[in-house]
């Protein structure tokens, strides 16, 4: 049974944009202060780099880009808050009523400033992921300069957007939302198998050459970053069906997708330090050590030469290993 005091002169249409609007930024405010969310995440990331066994540079760096992170998200929130405040409580009077105000009011500063904050943390996040592809791919240009042209013209559409919603002049000549939801798609995707794929190329040849033993480090880091790039590519898809379709409950997203954008790589760097560098899980090697037993009369010189070709397999082996060894501490 509607209730009397039920809101009058709207549409269901219309009802349904303002309640997708408000339940939205809650959505995004439960991913951001509940435990084990994007906040608590920042001060239990923090407190574990700062007891980091590492150079002070690099603590240094980390605890600067989980801020970069943290504060993008709280930004990004915080606007959206303030604006369905304006909406709902300060200005409630607006002409139309709030769901005008939502419509018309979309270049507001305050907005505009949390669409900022959106596209910096997409910025950091990407960034720091295309990095890391290039540290594992050994900056080969025919692997690199794709994602990397990739990544540029994601920025310059996100800038681009943020200057057509700020902008009203501009909102006639292109829509540029929807090309951006799918480039900043893609590109999570894009970045994520990569860094996945080399690292599992990189276990098998060490599976190959020193046991599986050696190995499981690899692994463990390729599952954690397809872990952390699942969520984002879910709720991407999820909005890029919603969105083409010019369906109404893609507002319940959109906040969302930000905060999961930031808290992803913080959660990286809090597996990875909890759970220690790989390198220095690998088994003691003192410790499998074992006599064997004397060799039958004749077979020296044919071990000899097994030897000798194994030696030129892990000298390849070893530039392999290196490589991805000395981005592991990091591969966050």
């Amino acid at each position: 049974m509607p209730s009397p005091y039920a809101t009058v002169g709207e549409s269901h249409e219309e009802l349904w944009f303002e309640r997708s609007n408000y339940i939205a930024t809650h959505i995004a405010s439960m991913c951001y202060e509940t435990p084990g969310a994007q906040i608590a995440v920042f001060f239990i990331a923090t407190y574990h780099v700062l007891r980091w066994n590492t150079s002070a540079k690099r603590r240094l760096f980390w605890l600067f880009f989980l801020f970069l992170l943290t504060a993008t998200a709280t930004i990004n929130l915080a606007c959206s808050i303030k604006f369905n405040q304006s909406a709902w409580i300060d200005e409630r009077n607006y002409p139309g009523g709030p769901y005008e105000f939502l419509v018309e009011q979309q270049s507001r500063p305050i907005l505009t400033l949390g669409n900022t904050a959106s596209i910096l943390g997409s910025f950091f996040a990407d960034g720091i992921l295309l990095y890391r592809v290039m540290v594992l791919w050994n900056f080969m240009w025919y692997i690199i300069i794709p994602p990397t042209l990739f990544y540029i013209v994601c920025v310059i559409l996100s800038i681009l957007t943020v200057v057509q919603i700020a902008d009203p002049t501009f909102a006639n000549i292109v829509n540029l939302a929807l090309p951006v939801w799918v480039i900043l798609m893609i590109i999570n995707i894009v970045l994520s198998a990569m860094i996945a794929i080399r690292i599992l190329i990189l276990r098998r040849d060490v599976q190959s050459g020193l046991g599986t033993e050696y190995a499981k480090p690899y692994a463990m880091i390729a599952s954690l970053v397809v872990e952390a790039a699942l969520p984002f590519t879910i709720l991407s898809i999820i909005l890029l069906v919603l969105f083409g379709g010019k369906n109404t409950a893609q507002n319940l997203f959109v906040p969302l997708l930000v905060q999961v954008e930031c808290l992803s790589p913080s959660l990286i760097i809090l597996r990875v330090i909890v759970r220690g560098s790989p390198r220095n899980k690998r088994p003691d090697e003192a410790s499998n050590i074992k006599f064997a037993p004397r060799l039958p009369a004749g077979t020296e010189s044919s071990l000899t030469n097994v030897s000798e070709k194994q030696d030129k397999r892990d000298d390849h082996l070893s530039v392999s290993i290196k490589s991805v060894d000395d981005s592991l501490p990091t591969q966050i």
